[in-house]
């Protein structure tokens, strides 16, 4: 049972089941896989900076819906100047956005136990740097972006309605669409984890 993240000594830990780490891991490169750059990074900061200056003389919004929502339209009214601001800025919010995603699974695959020999209920010990910190943070913005989107989310409404839902079905009261509880799950989960990473680096 994961605890809440404290600040101690100038970094932010807790204990985690490996079970939990690896379903937040799996989430993050599931993200990072989602967002990165679709032409490949050079290593080059300078190519690549050139090369995220828009190549594509009509740039489309993305088709996903929860892609939308990551990289929303900077301008709702002038499609042209939106267009424009997408043309120049994608690629390197996908950069950033990816590069975020990294650094965090990178932090949280430290705790894990060499090797992949361990018990799902086994605890682990996270710390995390500053960094680290600020980079996970922004990574489960990310992640409970694209859940809200695929639960359809998009409100104060829909998240009560479907909160209420999910308590009912826990309770053995009604019933809910598996693939949707656990989805529910995951997003009640990393909400309360963010909740407590951002007190404790606000203290």
């Amino acid at each position: 049972m994961a605890t809440a993240f404290r600040s101690r000594k100038g970094r932010l830990t807790a204990t985690w089941d490996t079970g939990e780490v690896a379903v937040v891991l799996h989430l993050l490169r599931l993200t990072r896989d989602f967002v990165a750059p679709e032409r490949d990074e050079t290593g080059d900061p300078f190519l690549d900076l050139v090369a995220g200056l828009g190549d594509q003389p009509d740039p489309q919004e993305p088709s996903d819906p929860a892609l939308r929502r990551l990289l929303p339209a900077a301008h709702r009214t002038d499609a042209e100047q939106a267009a424009e601001f997408r043309r120049l800025t994608e690629h390197t919010l996908r950069s950033r956005k990816a590069a975020n995603l990294a650094t965090a699974i990178a932090a949280l695959g430290e705790a894990l136990p060499e090797g992949g020999d361990h018990e799902p209920d086994e605890p682990v010990k996270l710390s995390l740097d500053a960094d680290q910190a600020r980079a996970l943070t922004m990574a489960l913005t990310d992640i409970r972006l694209i859940l809200g989107e695929r639960l359809g989310m998009r409100t104060e409404e829909d998240s009560e309605r479907l909160h209420a839902e999910f308590a009912r079905a826990l309770e053995g009261e009604g019933e809910m669409d598996p693939a949707t509880a656990q989805q529910m799950a995951y997003y009640d989960f990393l909400t309360w984890v963010q909740e407590s990473l951002t007190s404790a680096m606000l203290r």
